[in-house]
């Protein structure tokens, strides 16, 4: 069995091996989590979008049997965008999203919480409209509320 180690994680996101990442998520949740959220934050890499796509997948192929794991995960973040302390988690509304685009169903109800948390937030805002473009695509009706708002980011770089 491979290792679980940040270089290992990243390599696979690099590869796109999503089921080999499954396989290491399986042995160490948490690890596979943290490895994939720092990978996450930094927009302007290219292990970013592959980052968040397998957070993506991995809700998609596990909230079933560990829905309580996404739950936090969702949590962890949505804490992270309303912390003070000056430590920002510039990529949690994407985590978010990834997650809810992952398991729509179950999870749908927090876009209206990471929306809340991020659209008056200029450095979260890159991430919501990412966020929200997962979401919309995975199942448009749980964003469309936003979407007015959504629209005047994207063309205007701020809300009104």
């Amino acid at each position: 069995m491979r290792p679980i180690t940040k270089e290992s994680v990243c390599d696979l996101v690099e590869r796109g091996d999503e089921r080999a990442l499954l396989l290491l998520f399986d042995q160490d949740p948490d690890r596979v989590r943290r490895y994939l959220t720092r990978l996450s934050y930094a927009p302007e890499s290219p292990l970013h979008e592959g980052a968040i796509s397998c957070i993506r997948f991995l809700a998609e192929q596990r909230t079933a049997c560990m829905p309580e794991f996404f739950l936090e995960t969702i949590r962890r973040h949505l804490w992270a965008m309303n912390e003070e302390g000056g430590n920002i988690d510039w990529s949690a509304p994407e985590i978010v999203g990834a997650v809810i685009a992952g398991s729509p169903a179950l999870f749908g109800k927090f876009f209206s919480y990471a929306f809340c948390a991020a659209v008056d937030e200029p450095t979260f805002q890159p991430s919501l409209v990412r966020a929200f473009d997962m979401v919309a695509c995975a199942q448009p009706e749980l964003v469309e509320e936003f979407s007015s708002r959504i629209d005047t980011l994207r063309t205007t770089g701020s809300i009104e």
